[in-house]
């Protein structure tokens, strides 16, 4: 396991878009543009993340025109000398010198959620030469108010990784795999100085393994005992092994996956991703890949994959499971910048930078232990902060019956695309809903809850972003009754066929095969089966 700390130093819906014509006569053979960024609130120099566009109609067919959303004008991603791939652009750091053949070019500069979008465009011909700096502003800074952002899983790279997490201002990142960067031809790797930056840190552990739609953190011991197992272990059977290591952290991170209510029904598992990698920005994912298909109510539309893991993961609220949301790139996020999906974790007010620095040897443990108890949020986009009654998300209610908890909700939002509604969920039915507009008029109030028998709250932000689910949540509060969680029959019926047609999926392969699995879908049985007596809610 590594962990490598960085140290680092250093609301409005519209982007900000300049336009630049270059023409000034120079000795140079092409067009030369030498541009540089600073953040308009520090007068910083800042890393931040740069598309960069060009029209040609010859390089672009209409297959990636219509995959990337784009008009019909055809628009070539630029590749530029001597600089960090970041999935989709690279990584401008700080300043660079463009030398670009004549012509028209568009930009982008994307800095993470908090920062505004800054698009532009420019023209260079052969004797243009010029200077041009840009202050990019930032609509909120989450780190200052306790909310550190971090992304679950990245999957390895060659491409200078906490370069890439700093152009995204994204502070924590679990790797499956190494960390060391490729060597970029014509740059040393030594040119990026961060203490001269940023003053926050940048956290990397690399002990996170994948097993086939389950991640496993801390996951050294489990590896070790796996490689013993005849043939590959199952899943499930990864799982076992780590859950017999207080240490290991188990999450799902295919929520669609054929054996999810098996891995249930373990009791083991300690978070689920909501946001994974079937949000990208390289291409629509319009269909589940591998695991159960999207429910026929939810089919047809660009959300429905991102509306589906949703409704998996209310379905496990329902059934008495509390489990924490998480967010991150996944193992399959194409060209997806790292950090698009992430979990905002709130570190408690006493647990301050020097204290994440020195917690038992895992120097982002506080942020990890947040993030597990469910004091998070997660998002793609929205930077929400949210309380209950003056609680963060992941607390719990006591009450008895009888009772009746008041609870107001509070929120603090910052966007940067249209909000096409804001959602305050009790037990799967929204029991407030706004336009941004309406919730402005009230003054950011939203009416009190009254609550009388046990549950679950989550906040919900969804943008009119057209490609996929764009959104944020709340991880969820919950109120417990008389000490008795809600267990909804629609739920356990829910996971129960899902647990049935995994069974018939399972007698296609051969009886050797079949025979590995027959004791981990009885013990989900038998799991599903208790479950249904517990039943506190008949519908």
């Amino acid at each position: 396991m590594i962990w490598l700390g960085l140290r680092l130093k250093t609301p409005c819906l519209a982007s900000v878009f300049l336009s630049i014509m270059f023409q000034t006569p120079s000795i140079a053979d092409g067009g030369i543009l030498n541009f540089s960024l600073t953040d308009e609130t520090s007068d910083q120099p800042v890393i931040s993340r740069m598309e960069l566009w060009r029209p040609d109609a010859q390089t672009r067919s209409a297959k990636r025109r219509e995959r990337s959303g784009r008009d019909a004008e055809s628009m070539t991603l630029m590749p530029v000398r001597k600089t960090v791939p970041a999935g989709i652009g690279f990584v401008l750091d700080r300043q660079i010198a463009f030398d670009l053949p004549d012509g028209a070019y568009q930009f982008k500069i994307v800095r993470g959620p908090e920062y505004r979008i800054i698009r532009g465009e420019f023209s260079l011909e052969k004797t243009s030469l010029d200077d041009h700096h840009v202050l990019l502003p930032r609509m909120v800074d989450m780190h200052s108010e306790g909310w550190v952002s971090g992304d679950c899983l990245v999957p390895r790279s060659d491409y200078n990784l906490p370069l890439r997490m700093v152009s995204e201002d994204l502070h924590v990142a679990a790797v499956n795999g190494d960390v060391t960067p490729r060597p970029i031809a014509g740059r040393t790797s030594d040119e990026s100085t961060f203490d001269t930056i940023d003053d926050q840190p940048r956290w990397i552990r690399t002990d996170a393994t994948v097993h086939d739609g389950l991640v496993i953190y801390n996951a050294d011991a489990s590896t070790e005992s796996a490689n013993d197992t005849a043939g590959k272990p199952l899943p499930v059977e990864s799982l076992l092994i780590a859950a017999s290591d207080p240490q290991c952290r188990i999450a799902i991170e295919n929520p669609f996956a054929w054996p999810l209510p098996v891995w249930l029904a373990t009791d083991r598992i300690d978070g689920v991703f909501v946001l994974g990698d079937w949000l990208r920005l390289d291409r629509k994912v319009v269909r589940v890949r591998d695991g159960r298909p999207v429910q026929n109510l939810i089919r047809g539309h660009e959300q429905a994959v991102g509306q589906w893991a949703e409704t998996i993961y209310h379905q496990m609220l329902e059934a008495g499971l509390h489990v924490p949301p998480l967010a991150g790139s996944g193992d399959d996020c194409g060209k997806t910048p790292v950090g698009y999906n992430r979990v905002y974790a709130h570190q408690q007010s006493e647990q301050n930078e020097s204290s994440m620095g020195t917690a038992a040897g895992n120097p982002m443990r506080p942020w990890w232990d947040a993030t597990f108890s469910g004091r998070s949020c997660v998002t793609n986009g929205p930077c929400l902060r949210p309380k209950l009654d003056g609680q963060l998300p992941g607390h719990v209610f006591h009450a008895q019956n009888g009772d009746v908890l008041t609870l107001r909700p509070e929120l603090q939002l910052a966007v940067r695309d249209p909000v096409d509604y804001l959602d305050v969920i009790h037990n799967g039915v929204v029991r407030y809903s706004a336009r941004l507009d309406e919730f402005a008029r009230a003054g950011g109030q939203i009416p009190p809850l009254e609550i009388k028998e046990s549950g679950w709250v989550m906040v919900r932000v969804v943008t009119a972003y057209p490609q996929h689910l764009r959104a944020a949540w709340s991880a969820p509060w919950y109120i417990v009754f008389d000490d008795q969680p809600r267990i909804t029959k629609d739920a356990v019926e829910f996971f129960s066929t899902w647990l049935r047609e995994y069974e018939q999926k399972l007698k296609q392969l051969p009886a050797d095969q079949i025979k590995r699995h027959v004791p981990h879908v009885q013990k989900a049985r038998r799991f599903w089966a208790n479950k249904r007596k517990t039943i506190t809610v008949a519908g």
